[in-house]
């Protein structure tokens, strides 16, 4: 009877053990990944110490030196986005549809003419529909003005 329980025990510690270890090990990846994607883009020069994560995105601005950077950690692709505001004139929140491809992306109009875009959301890579599309359309919202003041 001791060892059955024993067994018993060591099977259910286990169970409950191991989806623990997958978590911590996912989440050391991805602070890796992040911490690589930041070293990257700081070029010794950007601080990026205004930061907000809405799920798997990230979004980050150097105020002093006029950098945003947005990071998109999905499982298919990660994307990293940079841009040098002081090279931009102005940006806005377009949302895009296009048959069954819905997307939410910032448009930085630059001071040489041209526009950049960055995509915040694609439905295409969303599951669930369009569970999370306002509260990424408020996101964006905020983070406009953010960028706005900081032209």
């Amino acid at each position: 009877m001791d060892t059955a329980s024993l067994t018993i025990g060591l099977v259910l510690t286990l169970v409950c053990v191991l989806p623990l270890l997958y978590i911590a090990n996912s989440q050391a990846k991805n602070k890796k990944k992040i911490k690589e994607i930041f070293d990257h883009f700081r070029q010794g020069k950007y601080d990026f110490s205004t930061r907000e994560t809405h799920y798997k995105k990230i979004y980050a601005l150097d105020e002093a030196n006029k950098g945003f950077l947005f990071i998109d950690l999905n499982k298919e692709n990660d994307r990293a986005s940079f841009v040098d505001l002081k090279e931009v004139t102005s940006c806005r929140v377009e949302e895009t549809s296009t048959g069954n491809d819905d997307k939410i992306l910032f448009t930085f109009k630059l001071k040489n003419g041209n526009t950049n875009s960055v995509v915040l959301y694609d439905l295409e890579n969303d599951k669930l529909g369009k569970a999370y599309w306002q509260e990424n359309e408020m996101i964006a919202k905020k983070w406009q003005s953010i960028i706005e003041n900081n032209i």
